[in-house]
């Protein structure tokens, strides 16, 4: 696969997470401009990386967000503990990156790529991935010329907050359950986040249409 090497004008939702923090390195690195979201008020040094305050209650506020915006990466995501309940989650995980692909589309950005979860489907009984299937089908509705979504099985990485169930589950799965996750069921398999912002980096835009990324597609590093 040909990687892009030309310079692009990125933006990154969840630049704080896990994957977006990893991606929004991967691509300064790669001589990208970025514009990372946060909720906080953040600075930069570095004159590629551009950190910007957002409300995500206030879409008005999104209108100039993506002025010339070549790349949007949307790596958005709570817990239900972290949110407080399900109705919040909801809001986070579906509504506010619904919000930001929408104005994406607005503006013309032609790739768009979002993080989604292993299982997402919106007819699903398991909450989690019945919200990580609506994001996916509101997303795959808008007008890109170019979009990826990635469905990641566990990700393996260390977060600033600490998730104690998913830390043991780090610790066991790459060991006891990858081994025997073969064939079709390989696509369950553990991912490295820096393996999952790699490939968000190199993938987007590779591809017209819409193309979902799972464990055997993602980049490893």
């Amino acid at each position: 696969m040909e990687v892009n090497t030309s310079p692009r004008n990125c933006l990154v939702a969840g630049s704080t997470g896990l994957i977006g923090n990893l991606l929004t390195k991967e691509l300064v690195n790669s001589n990208d401009q970025v514009t990372a979201l946060s909720r906080y008020e953040l600075s930069s040094t570095d004159e590629l990386l551009t950190f910007r305050k957002i409300d995500f209650e206030n879409e008005e506020s999104f209108k100039d967000l993506f002025l010339d915006i070549s790349d949007a990466f949307i790596c958005l995501g709570t817990t239900i503990k972290k949110a407080g309940s399900q109705d919040d989650f909801r809001k986070v995980d579906v509504d506010y990156c619904f919000s930001l692909a929408k104005a994406a589309s607005q503006a013309g950005v032609p790739n768009i790529s979002i993080v989604t979860s292993i299982g997402a489907d919106s007819s699903s009984n398991n909450f989690y991935l019945k919200c990580k299937g609506e994001i996916e089908d509101k997303v795959s509705a808008l007008d890109f010329k170019s979009l990826s979504i990635f469905r990641p099985g566990l990700l393996i990485g260390a977060r600033e907050e600490r998730r104690v169930g998913e830390s043991i589950a780090q610790f066991l799965q790459p060991w006891l359950i990858d081994p025997f996750l073969q064939g079709a069921a390989k696509k369950y398999k553990s991912v490295k986040a820096i393996d999952l912002a790699v490939s968000l980096k190199d993938y987007s835009g590779k591809q017209q249409g819409k193309k979902v990324y799972y464990f055997e597609d993602l980049i490893s590093t």
